[in-house]
């Protein structure tokens, strides 16, 4: 366990997230660029690598996916011609919402046993057609 200041976590990371993305547009935006969190650095890594392939394989051709540090809180948001998820599914094991849809259903149970670890939540919510996908630290 380290201190990981967190936007600039994600500064080193953007070059990865950018080639993940391909053709979509990655925008981040950082309203607490001072925020520190106590985290296995590897760990948090996955969890971010694996919120970001999921707006990959959920999102639309040339969509975007929007990264978003306020407060306490880091937002992982993708445009997406997919309704909304199931809440009360999407973090189990092998969850798919759609046999369409590439992966293996552990993601987003990744990311919520990677949260309940370090004694952080993850939400999920549908707005304005963005899955929204909220870490809380």
């Amino acid at each position: 366990m380290e201190d990981i200041r967190l936007t600039r976590f994600l500064d080193e990371l953007t070059p990865f997230l950018q080639s993940i993305a391909g053709d979509l547009f990655l925008y981040e935006e950082f309203t607490d660029s001072a925020l520190t969190v106590r985290a296995n650095r590897t760990l948090l890594e996955s969890l971010v690598n694996n919120l970001v392939v999921n707006a990959v394989r959920h999102n639309r051709p040339k969509g975007e996916i929007y990264l978003l540090v306020s407060g306490r809180e880091l937002t992982v948001s993708n445009t997406s011609d997919e309704p909304a998820l199931d809440a009360r599914l999407i973090f189990n094991r092998f969850y798919r919402p759609s046999e369409k849809v590439k992966g293996n259903g552990l993601g987003l149970a990744i990311v919520r046993a990677i949260c309940e670890y370090h004694g952080w939540t993850v939400a999920y919510r549908y707005e304005e057609g963005m899955h929204r996908f909220t870490v809380r630290f």
